[in-house]
Parts: structure tokens; sequence; C-alpha cells
């Protein structure tokens, strides 16, 4: 459950290395980055958060366990802090940048994009956390035993949570025609 090459950097940035600062960040900024926008949906916010997530691991890495994965530990810092951001800007916000996964006719594409541009609309208008909870899931493929830790539950109270916030996006897709298997 430890990568190595994490535990190298960390070591190397405790010892005051700051070129493995300077690596840590090139490995995990766009997952930090991607982390923050998928629960804020707008690019500046990401960016913000991912520059604070940073400099919180900066600051705290001596708190940092080394029996669980780094990658968790900093995951679960990039959710939070999205989340908290999240609750204090609460405006409504406009996803129109989805691009499609698989390429295909342009028929079948707009289609696709239209459909997962709806699902992104639906999953910004459940709560933060159970956002997160579904993102940690199908978009990440976290188990549940990663999700627990990340977001500091049990994980029968992730799958509770995770049943719950599936039938409320089913819920919202319903409203808007759509027909959802999740």
């Amino acid at each position: 459950m430890i990568d190595a090459s994490d535990q190298t950097l960390i070591k190397r940035i405790l010892h005051g290395d700051q070129r493995a600062f300077g690596d840590l960040l090139d490995r995990y900024e766009k997952v930090v980055y991607n982390a923050a926008y998928r629960v804020l949906g707008n690019e500046a916010d990401a960016e913000d958060v991912t520059q604070t997530v940073f400099l919180k691991v900066y600051e705290n890495l001596a708190t940092y366990n080394p029996k669980y994965r780094f990658f968790s530990w900093l995951y679960r810092i990039a959710l939070n802090e999205s989340i908290n951001v999240r609750k204090r800007i609460r405006p409504s916000v406009d996803l129109s940048e989805v691009t499609p996964v698989e390429a295909g006719t342009a028929e079948t594409l707009l289609l696709d994009s239209d459909l997962e541009e709806q699902i992104g609309r639906a999953l910004m208008s459940l709560t933060p956390e159970n956002r997160a909870i579904l993102i940690l899931r199908h978009y990440q493929e976290f188990s549940y035993r990663e999700i627990a830790y990340i977001m500091d539950l049990t994980e029968s109270k992730i799958k509770a949570r995770l049943f719950s916030a599936r039938q409320r996006l089913g819920q919202i897709l319903l409203t808007k025609g759509l027909r959802a298997e999740i």
C-alpha cells in the first residue's frame, strides 16, 4: 500500500530538499487540480484550492503517517479543502467545458457530451459530501476503504451515503427526463 518513491520524496523534503517538493508537486498537481475542479466546477477556484492544498501539505508533511498511502492523505486534504471552498461560495456553476471520453460519430459525440453535461449539472446540485463520494467511487475508482479514509468515515457509512447519493442523483436525472442506471 506504500509507494516507495513517494516515501523517498517525503524523506528528502523533510530533510530540507526543496527540489523534492517540486518533484512531488509535479507528480500530483494535476490530480489535485482535477479533484478540486470536479467538486467546484470552476477553473480559478480549482487552481486556488490546488495551491492551498500544496501549502498545507508542505506545512503538515511531518504529520503524515507513512503506514497509509501518501496519495490518499493528499487526496483527503484536497477533497476537504474543495468542500470547504464549495460551502463558502455556493453560487451555481456552468459546466460547459465537457469533453467526450471516447471517439465516435459526430452525433454520438454530441449525445454523449450532452448527457455528460447533464450528469455534471446534476452532480453539482448534490451536497458537496454526496458529490465527493460519487466522484471518488465512480470517477476516481477508489475502494470503499480508501474513500472511508479520505472522508474520515467508516466503510459502512460510505456505502450507505453512496447508496443515498446514487438515489438522489437518479431522482435529479429523472426529473430532467433521463433514465439513470447508476
